[in-house]
C-alpha cells in the first residue's frame, strides 16, 4: 500500500504507509443531471460523497465542468463547502479544479479556507479543461496549448500565495505585485495533484513532488507505459492515482451490461470535442467489449477483485478513483457499497 495522503504515517523501514483497506480507493463524482432536475443532481452528488466517508473510503473527488446540461458541476468550491461541512474524515479532492478558467488568487483563497474548515482534508487536484472546447471559448482561452500554460503558471502562482508574503508575479498571464492572501491553509503544503500525464506533468511533477492523475478513459497500456520509468527514478511513496469508470452487481452479466451502456452513452451526453490528442480507445464508436472492459472495472465481485490485482499488477502501488460509470445515483451508490463490502476486503 502506498502513502496516500500526508496524514498517513509510513511503516517503519520501508516509506509505504501502512493504512487501511479503505486508503487504496476514493470515489470520483462528476455531477451529473440525466433527468433535467439540477437540485436533485446536486442533492444526490452529496449523498454519495457522505456515503463515501461512511463506507470507508479514503477520498472523494469532484470534477469541475462548465456549460453543460449534464454535467452540472460547475460551483466546484461550493460543493466541496457543502462535502467539507458534511463529512469528518475522508480526504476532499477537487478532481480536478480547472485553473485557466479561474481566478488563480480567488482558487488559491477557497481552498486556503476548505482546507482549514475541514480540518486539514483537502487534495488540490488540477487540469487544464479537458476535450470541451466551449468552456475555453466563454473564458477567451484561445487554445489548449494557452489552456496549458495557463494551469502551470496559475499553480505556481497558488502556491506561492499559500505561502509568501507579499507575492511579486510576473507570468505572461497573471501578475501581481506585493500581494498576500489570507488566511492561508491548515496543511502546508497542500497536496498538489496533476490531472495529466504528458511530458510536462511528468517534470513538473518530479521537480516539485506533485502527485499524477490518470483520468477515466486513459488507456491502461499507455498510463502503464507513462509510468514505468518514473515509478523507477522516484521514491518509494510518491503519488498515483487513476481514475476508472466503475460498476458492480452481483450478477456479473448485468453488471457487465449496465456498465457497459453507461461508457457508451457517456461521451455523447458529456459533449467532448477530442482535438489533437486523439479519442480515447475505448470512447472510439466501434469499440468492443473487450477493450472498453479492459479499461473499467465492471463485473461482480469476483471479476471487479481480479481487476484490481491486475491493476496493482501493472501499475504498483496506487490510488484507485472509482467513477461511477451508471447514471443513475441510487444504483451507483449500491455499487460502492457492495464494492467495500465484497470487492476490496478480497484484494
Amino acid at each position: 500500500m502506498s502513502a496516500l495522503s500526508p496524514s498517513t504515517n509510513p511503516a517503519p523501514g520501508t516509506g509505504i504507509a501502512a493504512a487501511p483497506v479503505g486508503s487504496r480507493y476514493g470515489v470520483f463524482l462528476n455531477v451529473e443531471d440525466p433527468d433535467s432536475d439540477p437540485r436533485d443532481a446536486l442533492a444526490q452528488t452529496l449523498l454519495t460523497g457522505e456515503l463515501a466517508e461512511a463506507l470507508g473510503f479514503h477520498s472523494v473527488w469532484v470534477a469541475e465542468h462548465h456549460h453543460s446540461r449534464f454535467a452540472i458541476g460547475s460551483a466546484l468550491m461550493v460543493l466541496m463547502a457543502q462535502l467539507a461541512a458534511r463529512t469528518r474524515r475522508i480526504r476532499l479532492g477537487t478532481g480536478a479544479a480547472l485553473l485557466p478558467l479561474n481566478d488563480p488568487v480567488r482558487v488559491a483563497e477557497d481552498v486556503a479556507a476548505l482546507d482549514l474548515l475541514s480540518g486539514g482534508r483537502m487534495e488540490f487536484g488540477v487540469a487544464r479543461g479537458g476535450p470541451f472546447p466551449a468552456q475555453y471559448r466563454h473564458a477567451g482561452v484561445a487554445s489548449e496549448a494557452e489552456a496549458r500554460e495557463r494551469l502551470l503558471e496559475a499553480l505556481a502562482f497558488i502556491r506561492r500565495l499559500w505561502r509568501e508574503d507579499a507575492v511579486d508575479f510576473d507570468g505572461r498571464h497573471y501578475r501581481s505585485h506585493g500581494l498576500s492572501v489570507h488566511p492561508r491553509p491548515l496543511q502546508q503544503p497542500v497536496p498538489v495533484w496533476l490531472a495529466s500525464l504528458s511530458p510536462e506533468a511528468l517534470r513538473l511533477a518530479a521537480q516539485e513532488g506533485h502527485g499524477l492523475m490518470a483520468t477515466p478513459s486513459a488507456d491502461l497500456a499507455k498510463v502503464a507505459a507513462a509510468i514505468a520509468s518514473e515509478r523507477s527514478a522516484r521514491p518509494r511513496n510518491w503519488r498515483f492515482a487513476i481514475a476508472r469508470f466503475f460498476h458492480c452487481e452481483p450478477d456479473h452479466g448485468r453488471a457487465v451490461a449496465h456498465g457497459l451502456a453507461a461508457v457508451r452513452a457517456y461521451p455523447q451526453l458529456m459533449g467532448v470535442e477530442f482535438g489533437a490528442q486523439g479519442r480515447p480507445p475505448m470512447f472510439r464508436p466501434d469499440a468492443d467489449d473487450d477493450t472498453i472492459l479492459a479499461n473499467a472495472v465492471i463485473g461482480d465481485p469476483a471479476h471487479c477483485a481480479a481487476r484490481l490485482r491486475l491493476l496493482q499488477a501493472q501499475l504498483g502501488p496506487h490510488l484507485l478513483l472509482l467513477k461511477p460509470a451508471v447514471h443513475a445515483p441510487a444504483a451507483a451508490r449500491e455499487a460502492l457499497s457492495l464494492f467495500m463490502q465484497s470487492v476490496a476486503p478480497a484484494v
